[in-house]
């Protein structure tokens, strides 16, 4: 799909007219000219970092700001959903379920992600061949309805249909295209924009954690997600109305190639999916678990206290996802992506394992927050930097394999961990924030074998 990149390696395509007398002009430039060119030209990093030959065809602002700030409340409304479930699994497993496992809730919380990251790879594509707008549609009304459904569950195999099941297909309806569109609106500000719609997930958790937290115990879940429900299908209306696609005049919507199957013969392309793998599988242990965390480590404190620092969390990963993309068009998105996995593992290790005190939890919070998800906003990017954007399609649905594992059963390992070891948060904290860091070393084969200079932007 039209996958969002970084300023320096998307090529995009202009109107197909051809000019007169073998010449041509920025917007004579057609969709097979540009493949043509792509396939005789090597990756981004032999060939220097030419502009776009079409960057005057982008708007970089106008109606485009609207596109994004309705992609952002979709991303809040759906995607940040699964950012609050630390207070959701507190809830449950004091009111609901006191006899469910954490591994078990955990992967109750996992299984949208799980679904929206292998259905995405469908329904992105279909979007492409499509159009966006009607999958957009059926994703607001599947998320409207499965919230609506979770009001009316007693069994926990009924939330694991609505929370789990329905909740990941509206996800994958979604996700794919929300994060695609800047890309078709934005040239110099594409790296910001699409971190910023992504960044839209960490605010809606945030706000998520808010109102979980003033209703559930006054009013109890049901009452909770009818509420909920209500709020979402009223900002899912608006922010339909603000999403308008754009293509290039005169371009077709191309064939579906679901896989791109030369990628598995270059080292580089296993060097990217293997970092995410191993990123993800310690991405989620603190946004399930610092809720649970912070309560057993000061009992004293209030519930609202102590489940604020997965708000803050989800608050930095905002201005962090936002952060990132920025200084990404300026480092390189490949510098960019190391740099937030180490951090983001480092402060697992070096932090989380040691914090005893809420000031402590609560710098954990931010600092971590503020690295976690960038690898998210980061992905296409560095995609493109690596292989250039003539096989992003292709390439953007193998790379989102890789993070199924991690999505699935990254935390309810987590949560095993820390039932096997008798309750020992120095038992996650190390698993998971060495997991990233490993993911953060085998990124730098892709990184030196493009690019060896170890100051060059990249």
């Amino acid at each position: 799909m039209d996958t969002p990149v970084s300023e320096r390696t998307h090529v995009e395509y202009g109107p197909a007219s051809s000019g007169a007398h073998g010449s041509f002009s920025k917007e004579d430039i057609t969709k097979e000219d540009v493949c043509k060119e792509e396939a005789r030209t090597p990756p981004p990093s032999a060939c220097g970092d030419d502009p776009d030959p079409v960057e005057d065809f982008y708007p970089d602002g106008g109606r485009g700001w609207l596109v994004v700030l309705g992609c952002v409340i979709f991303c809040a409304a759906t995607v940040g959903w699964g950012y609050a479930w630390g207070v959701i699994q507190d809830y449950y497993q004091a009111h609901l379920f006191p006899d469910a496992s954490d591994t078990l809730l955990s992967t109750l919380g996992s299984m949208s992600g799980m679904i929206m990251t292998l259905a995405s790879i469908v329904f992105g594509k279909l979007g492409d061949r499509y159009g966006y707008r009607y999958f957009l549609a059926a994703g607001a009304i599947c998320w409207v309805v499965s919230m609506l459904a979770s009001a009316f569950c007693t069994e926990l195999w009924q939330f694991f249909l609505t929370q789990g099941i329905l909740q990941g297909i509206a996800s994958a309806l979604v996700f794919p295209l929300i994060v695609a569109l800047p890309a078709q609106w934005f040239f110099k500000y594409r790296a910001l924009t699409t971190g910023m719609v992504v960044a839209g997930s960490s605010l809606g958790g945030a706000i998520s954690s808010l109102l979980l937290r003033a209703m559930l115990e006054p009013l109890g879940y049901k009452k909770t997600f009818i509420i909920i429900s209500g709020i979402d299908a009223f900002c899912l209306i608006i922010a339909f109305f603000l999403i308008k696609e754009r293509r290039p005049p005169g371009s077709k919507r191309r064939q579906i190639i679901w896989f791109d199957v030369t990628f598995f013969k270059d080292p580089v392309f296993w060097s990217l999916g293997f970092c995410f793998l191993f990123t993800t599988f310690g991405y989620l242990s603190p946004i399930f678990y610092l809720p649970s965390f912070t309560a057993e480590k000061l009992p004293h404190l209030s519930s609202f206290l102590a489940e604020l620092p997965l708000t803050i969390l989800n608050l930095s990963a905002a201005a962090g996802r936002t952060g990132v993309g920025f200084i990404a068009d300026r480092i390189g998105p490949v510098n960019a992506l190391f740099i937030a996995v180490l951090m983001s593992g480092l402060t697992q290790l070096l932090i989380w394992t040691f914090v005893a005190d809420y000031a402590g939890i609560m710098s954990f919070a931010v600092l971590y927050g503020f690295f976690c998800g960038c690898f998210l906003s980061l992905s296409p990017a560095v995609a493109a930097r690596l292989y250039g954007s003539g096989r992003l399609a292709g390439l953007s649905g193998l790379l989102l394999m890789f993070n199924l594992p991690g999505n699935s059963t990254g935390a309810p390992i987590g949560g095993a961990i820390l039932t096997a070891s008798g309750g020992s948060w120095k038992a996650v904290s190390i698993y998971s924030g060495c997991t990233q860091i490993v993911g953060a070393t085998i990124l730098l084969y892709a990184r030196f074998k493009r690019e060896h200079k170890v100051m060059a932007a990249f």
